[in-house]
């Protein structure tokens, strides 16, 4: 299984945050390429992380409703070690059946 990173030319610190805290492949697609405009979501796909800062709408949007289609977690953040960790543990501490938010009724990270 693997995540898609999607957004940002360079992942920095990010990279070594992401694989401490995510079991699997990382697969990381700037988003700003012309190219990058036809990317499809693999089949075997655990989770999806959007970096909003850089990123085409057009594409954030396919993205988005690819994953929702697909039932996948996706995630939206800035581009930022901080904020990322923060989207991430509130989406891992939203598995609880009392917690009525959308991401509780996905499967999660």
């Amino acid at each position: 299984m693997s995540y898609v990173v999607i957004g940002a030319d360079r992942l920095g610190n990010i990279i070594h945050m992401l694989e401490e805290k995510l079991d699997g492949k990382l697969i990381h697609v700037s988003g700003r390429k012309k190219k990058d405009q036809a990317y499809e979501l693999p089949q075997m796909v655990k989770g999806v992380i959007v970096f909003t800062d850089f990123i085409n709408h057009n594409l954030a949007k396919r993205v988005k409703a690819d994953a929702k289609k697909r039932n996948v977690p996706i995630v939206f953040a800035k581009r930022s070690v901080h904020h990322l960790e923060c989207t991430l543990e509130q989406m891992m501490n939203c598995t609880n059946m009392e917690c009525d938010r959308a991401c509780a009724r996905k499967s999660l990270f």
